[in-house]
């Protein structure tokens, strides 16, 4: 073999070893793009906006909306958190590549956030039934018949409004890019309505402990007015017509917390009653009246009472 052609066979072989070179650089290349090509979260995505919509039309100040929103939160992690499962997509945001997706980033801080809410729903559904059961222990008249008012300590709210209170508190908007929070509700919005929420609460519980306190010193004037004690009597109705004047307002009146319950509307037309009870009643110790004009007036005192007590006494098993 001449010179020449060794060294056309040299070029030959170093053409054909770059060309597999080059073809193995070109594969790989394709391969690492392929690698790492980020999932498609629109389905994740969309999933998370529709419940943030849901969210946005639903009155929060509404206990009763609690259980509702809380069974659309709950669905809606298991079903992104599942779907995220199947990408193998770790809680960090990481990909299978072990490289972190901004895309996972945002759906997660999305699901800590509707997890936090969660919480709060669920605290409210608890509250809602303690309030209502403290509102069939106020309204059964056996619960304080033949009892002192020291004695008829309802069941303390307090610790479970305080504790929800707390928990609304954690829906401080915080700073998040706005790829995160087109993730999420109103955040705003859903945190002044929780805090109303739970004034709809402290009302239904200042209203029960106020129940009490009505009855109590209108019992008080009737077992005076039948001693003959006219001017004790008369003491005890004005203190509860006084108790009686509360003042609910109009934008909370139509929220109940369960379905079962009164509405703040329905305590302030009681309230009301009883205030007209109680003015009849003080009425009828006045000095200088006969026995018959004062039964009169004790007896429309009575009735008033009573058509109080068919506000609550028609809504069930009280």
């Amino acid at each position: 073999m001449s010179g020449d052609e060794d060294t056309d066979e040299i070029l030959l072989s170093r053409r054909n070893l770059f060309g597999l070179l080059g073809g193995t650089i070109v594969l790989g290349t394709l391969v690492s793009t392929i690698d790492e090509e980020p999932p498609d979260f629109s389905s994740e995505e969309s999933e998370l906006q529709n419940l943030a919509q849901t969210i946005d039309s639903t009155d929060l100040r509404d206990p009763q909306k609690n259980s509702m929103l809380q069974s659309s939160i709950a669905t809606t992690i298991e079903s992104v958190n599942s779907s995220l499962s199947e990408k193998e997509i770790d809680p960090t945001g990481k990909t299978p590549s072990s490289t972190p997706s901004v895309g996972a980033g945002n759906i997660n801080q999305a699901l800590d956030y509707y997890q936090e809410l969660q919480q709060t729903l669920d605290e409210g559904e608890s509250l809602s039934g303690k309030i209502e059961s403290r509102e069939i222990a106020t309204l059964n008249g056996e619960y304080f018949n033949g009892q002192s008012n020291q004695e008829r300590h309802l069941p303390n709210v307090e610790s479970s409004i305080s504790k929800f209170s707390k928990t609304v508190a954690t829906h401080t908007p915080s700073e998040q890019p706005p790829s995160t929070q087109k993730l999420l509700p109103d955040r705003d919005r859903v945190s002044s309505r929780l805090s109303r929420q739970r004034t709809v609460y402290k009302k239904h519980a200042d209203m029960q402990e106020l129940f009490l306190k009505v009855i109590f010193s209108l019992n008080s004037g009737i077992d005076a007015f039948e001693h003959s004690s006219f001017d004790s009597a008369g003491r005890s109705f004005q203190r509860a017509n006084n108790k009686a004047s509360v003042q609910i307002d109009d934008s909370l009146k139509d929220y109940r917390v369960t379905s079962y319950s009164l509405t703040l509307g329905n305590y302030s037309q009681i309230f009301k009653l009883y205030r007209q009870a109680a003015g009849n009643m003080a009425a009828a110790c006045a000095e200088g009246m006969s026995r018959e004009e004062r039964n009169q007036k004790i007896d429309l005192g009575i009735r008033r009472q009573l058509k109080a007590r068919s506000v609550f006494a028609d809504r069930g098993p009280f």
